[in-house]
């Protein structure tokens, strides 16, 4: 793969990492805020409460995942096996990645996946 486009999704990624990393903190700290003021409210509040604090968490659980696939990534970078599908070995297409530029599969091999999920 060309080292221009490697360079080019490393800085991508690690953008998305900082960002996602930004979202975290924040999200942490409206967590902090919303536990602060559950205490002495009636019963739709605290209700209302539990939903957004649930709501918060499965986010964070969603970035959290992105974030460990964007570090694995990253690694891939590093090993030089960065844009090669996992499944069939194939070349990821460039188009893809700029995309989703921690695919671990290519378009087929996810395709596959999805039809074999439903």
């Amino acid at each position: 793969m060309d080292k221009k486009f490697l360079e080019k999704m490393k800085v991508a990624l690690l953008e998305k990492k900082e960002d996602i990393l930004n979202q975290l903190a924040a999200a942490n700290s409206d967590f902090k805020q919303m536990l602060e003021r559950m205490g002495g409210k009636d019963e739709i509040d605290v209700a209302t409460d539990v939903a957004d604090r649930q709501l918060m968490e499965s986010v964070g659980e969603k970035e959290l995942n992105r974030l460990k696939a964007i570090e694995n990534a990253l690694n891939r970078i590093e090993q030089g096996k960065y844009g090669i599908c996992m499944k069939c070995a194939k070349k990821i297409p460039e188009e893809r990645l700029k995309i989703l530029p921690y695919a671990v599969l290519c378009i087929d091999c996810k395709s596959a996946d999805e039809r074999r999920n439903r």
